[in-house]
């Protein structure tokens, strides 16, 4: 029965020394306009901004604990373009872990959509940010 402390120490003592590391990505998608970005994060802070180029350029970090573990994504889905960044399951029950830091220009007449329930995504220009209702039961929240 000692052991299960001790060995619960030894491996919260193991990943708290584990090298902090950085993830970084820098990707670009051309788009039709108007159009639509879905953003879906795990966490972080994302900054919303206009640019003007028929395209989608995202530019993000990921610091701190866990940070190579995380996986950063800029695909098309039907007429969306989606950003998604996870982070590996292990990192979860740790309560803590990569901080993120996401930078994205999109077309002034682009609408972003927020999927995110723990990431801050704040705008500037003339970005439209909206948020789906969620459903409870049948009724709309």
């Amino acid at each position: 029965m000692r052991r299960i402390p001790i060995l619960l120490t030894l491996v919260c003592l193991l990943a708290l020394s584990a090298p902090a590391g950085a993830e970084e990505f820098s990707e670009t998608v051309a788009v039709a306009r108007p159009g639509r970005l879905r953003v879906e994060l795990d966490r972080g802070s994302v900054e919303v901004l206009t640019h003007p180029e028929s395209s989608v350029h995202v530019s993000a970090e990921a610091r701190g604990l866990g940070a190579n573990g995380v996986a950063f994504e800029l695909v098309r889905e039907g007429d969306d373009v989606v950003l998604r960044a996870r982070t590996e399951e292990w990192i979860e029950w740790l309560n803590a872990g990569p901080r993120l830091n996401v930078l994205v220009f999109v077309p002034p007449d682009f609408e972003v959509v927020s999927s995110s329930t723990h990431a801050l995504i704040t705008r500037r220009g003339a970005v439209e940010l909206s948020y789906p209702t969620r459903a409870v039961g049948n009724q709309p929240r």
